[in-house]
């Protein structure tokens, strides 16, 4: 069974890079950007799936508080590991593009890269202590609260040089949508990744049979 999940794993992970890797490939070079505009997008992309992972932990992790359901539990540990590694590598992406259009590898005094740097340290916090503690109520509420606090974080947090969302607000239609397809197989990534983590972890001996992944 684990060698299946596992081969499963691989493939779908190997389709949502393939699918990713394609559409950065078909992506038109921008006027002012030209081809850094590719790591512009997949630095966007991989910031969203990072988000959608650490909300949907947050949410996980209510439903187990509420209801005790050791898969909520187990999806919420997977979204926030999982959310972590895609936030992580969002910022890895940012520097390329930070330096090559603005100079510095790291542009720091900016709000939004304070606030990546901040909920990376929070998340990781979160992620190691859970660990440690292996105690059911803590990892769902620490779970709910920093999803709670990565969504405030990312709505309240303004820019400097950074521009909100550039590529919503951009212009073209072409970009957005090309964007908005990016966003699907990292996105689905991100999930499969968490789908990975959560089939990976030990059953609770409180679980019953029928608490299945899924």
């Amino acid at each position: 069974m684990d060698s299946t999940i596992r081969r499963w794993f691989w493939i779908l992970l190997g389709l949502c890079a393939l699918g990713a890797a394609l559409i950065l490939a078909l992506l038109p070079a921008e006027k002012t950007l030209g081809q850094v505009i590719k790591l512009v997008y997949f630095h966007g992309a991989l910031s969203r799936a990072g988000m959608a992972g650490f909300v949907a932990s947050g949410v996980a992790g209510v439903i187990y508080l509420v209801r005790r359901v050791p898969g909520a539990l187990r999806w919420s540990t997977a979204l926030a590991t999982s959310g972590w590694l895609f936030w992580a590598a969002h910022f890895l992406v940012s520097m390329p593009a930070t330096r090559l259009t603005w100079g510095p590898w790291i542009a720091w005094g900016e709000p939004r890269v304070t606030m990546t740097l901040q909920i990376l340290a929070a998340g990781l916090v979160v992620i190691l202590v859970s660990r440690l503690l292996e105690n059911s109520l803590f990892t769902a509420g620490a779970d709910a609260l920093l999803g709670l606090a990565v969504f405030l974080m990312a709505a309240r947090t303004g820019v400097l040089r950074h521009p909100l969302d550039p590529i919503g607000s951009s212009p073209s239609l072409v970009l957005r949508l090309a964007y908005l397809a990016l966003l699907v197989p990292v996105a689905a990534a991100m999930g499969v990744v968490a789908w990975r983590m959560a089939v990976r972890a030990p059953q609770s001996p409180a679980a019953v049979p029928d608490e299945l992944i899924g």
